[in-house]
């Protein structure tokens, strides 16, 4: 039963991506490939993509509200006497 299901995965999986055609070293070498980029693509994705979303917030900030830094933070202080 597991052995069929495995089989049936892999049937799917090399017709998907026609992968059935290829000789076993032809196979070897998509998949291998395929791998290596995927994973730059994670590396890429788990290392730069929350500096790139803080700058995205930072950026929308300016957009929104025409100054930079932290607004959320000045909209819940309290005025000093200064400012009174």
């Amino acid at each position: 039963m597991v052995k069929d299901y495995l089989w049936r995965q892999r049937v799917k999986f090399e017709s998907t991506l026609a992968l059935s055609m290829l000789e076993p070293w032809e196979k070897i070498l998509c998949l291998i490939i395929f791998s290596l980029l995927t994973m730059l693509v994670m590396i890429g994705l788990f290392q730069y993509l929350p500096q790139h979303v803080m700058d995205m917030q930072r950026r929308a900030i300016y957009y929104l509200w025409g100054q930079e830094g932290d607004v959320f933070r000045s909209w819940v202080e309290t005025p000093g006497l200064k400012e009174l």
